[in-house]
């Protein structure tokens, strides 16, 4: 029988892409999904869908019984070696839009805690090399290993390709003891490791943070921070349900789930989320042109986006769509409303 996780409180919840992707690591070593899920009420139809969220407390007694059950070592690299930025959301796509590594790291430093990762990171320069640093933020026990390896593991493997030098360790440090399974280290990230060093560090030279990304793109980057920020700001409020479902409705940059697919990640019903939504006095339907209107407002006036091309991000099929619901929020069509965003900007301007 695997030993109980550590115990942690059920709130915290995280994308199943992750268990997901460990169940079919898993399978291919011959481990059934239901043994990998034991202990938690999950079937694994449920964690394979993309807008699925578990709670912490789930995903660390799967890790739990993952590493019982497995015969492989380094569960943690190889897990990590597997995750691309596409497993991580809005996140992801801020960071494969920056405009260099340079801003792709500070990108995951503020937002990693939108993506239910137990971890901190926190990112300094010394004498050209740039450190990467990460800490628990739960405790994890004897899964610490485990979620360390994971963390270095991305990094080394599923950060945004540059198009000049790759992001490459120079060194690697761990506060740990080395494991049974230590050469695979070296041979996994190709540079030097320090066992029982002082904190979690992955370094490599600073002299490729400025290179550019291959798929760059600032208006789109700004999207996804945009809606990464408004997920922030709702993080230190009492969560009920109304701002769950907002965040599940700006969790990717590009796409509205519906109802259905937004209840399925909160793990209820449809009728339950409508249910629970009306006793906060909102529908889903207001709730979605809340968040259409925030955004639609903060691209006119923060981005060069085009009107259609905002209705398009707003998920509107035809523009005319859009100019009958902006006319609704603002009385105005957004044509108009950025033209007198322009013009007051530039009265205060001459007056300055």
């Amino acid at each position: 029988m695997a030993p109980p996780p550590p115990a942690i409180p059920r709130a915290a919840l995280v994308p199943a892409a992750y268990v997901a992707e460990l169940l079919t690591l898993l399978g291919e070593e011959g481990i059934q999904p239901r043994d990998v899920l034991r202990g938690t009420d999950l079937k694994p139809q449920a964690v394979a869908h993309r807008d699925a969220l578990i709670t912490h407390a789930d995903q660390l007694r799967i890790y739990t019984n993952a590493l019982a059950l497995t015969r492989e070592p380094g569960l943690g690299l190889r897990l990590g070696a597997r995750l691309r930025l596409e497993h991580h959301g809005v996140v992801g796509h801020a960071m494969l839009c920056s405009d260099n590594l340079r801003q792709a790291m500070h990108v995951l430093v503020r937002y990693t805690a939108l993506r239910g990762f137990p971890l901190g990171l926190h990112f300094r320069e010394e004498n050209r090399i740039a450190i990467l640093s990460a800490t628990a933020t739960i405790p994890l026990g004897r899964l610490y290993e485990l979620v360390m390896e994971e963390a270095l593991a991305i990094l080394a493997r599923g950060l945004p390709p540059a198009r000049g030098p790759v992001m490459a360790p120079l060194e690697i440090r761990v506060d740990y003891p080395p494991p049974t399974h230590h050469a695979m280290y070296e041979r996994f990230f190709g540079c030097p490791v320090r066992f029982n060093a002082d904190a979690v560090e992955y370094r490599f030279s600073a002299d490729t943070l400025d290179d550019p990304l291959e798929l760059s793109n600032a208006e789109m980057r700004r999207v996804c921070e945009d809606r990464c920020e408004l997920i922030l700001a709702r993080l230190g409020l009492a969560g009920g349900v109304v701002d769950r479902v907002r965040n599940e409705l700006l969790a990717e940059p590009s796409r509205f789930p519906d109802l259905d697919t937004v209840a399925r990640a909160l793990r209820m019903s449809a009728r339950t989320l409508r249910r629970r939504l009306r006793d906060e006095g909102a529908s889903f339907r207001d709730v979605l042109a809340d968040v259409r209107k925030s955004l639609a407002l903060d691209y006119l006036e923060r981005s060069t986006l085009s009107v259609a091309e905002i209705a398009n991000l707003l998920g509107y099929e035809e523009p005319a769509n859009f100019h009958r619901a902006f006319r609704k929020w603002t009385s105005e069509g957004p044509g108009r409303y950025r033209l007198k965003l322009a013009s007051r900007a530039q009265r205060a301007h001459t007056a300055s």
